[in-house]
């Protein structure tokens, strides 16, 4: 099952050098415990993105074209991290959404999706909170060598 984080494209080096988690940010998009919080559905972790820019940026600073094309999200493999490092999200009352995990996560060759690929390729968030297919004809992977 694939786990998805939204971040800033501009991130990509540093998550592709030290993993995900595995560079401290210089703020978080909510003051919440530190770890890396992955959706289960791509469409949350975009939501949590644009909440995030719409609470604490200052959004006369993009357009909302702008806004789209800045965020990207990352396909994450479930056997790429460790059951033991994972628990549920204690922010959010629901608990098929979310998870926490307390660890780095290697990006190396997972897919980057833009917020056009989530709206093109998944279907919404249902309240019984279906899980997406695995991806599938999916752009563009990190790759360690080029940096993105």
């Amino acid at each position: 099952m694939p786990y998805y984080h939204a971040t800033w494209r501009r991130h990509l080096p540093s998550i592709s050098k030290y993993g995900l988690g595995g560079a401290l940010p210089k703020s978080q998009n909510f003051p919440v415990e530190s770890g890396v919080y992955l959706a289960r559905d791509p469409a949350v972790a975009v939501a949590f993105m644009i909440e995030s820019y719409l609470e604490n940026g200052n959004a006369t600073d993009m357009t909302p074209p702008q806004l789209l094309d800045a965020i990207c999200i990352l396909v994450i493999d479930d056997s790429r991290l460790l059951e033991r490092s994972i628990s549920t999200d204690p922010n959010i009352e629901r608990t098929d959404m979310t998870i926490l995990y307390r660890g780095i996560v290697d990006v190396a060759g997972m897919p980057v999706l833009s917020v056009d690929d989530v709206m093109d390729h998944f279907s919404p968030v249902s309240e019984t909170a279906a899980l997406p297919a695995a991806c599938q004809n999916m752009p563009k992977a990190i790759d360690r060598r080029s940096g993105c």
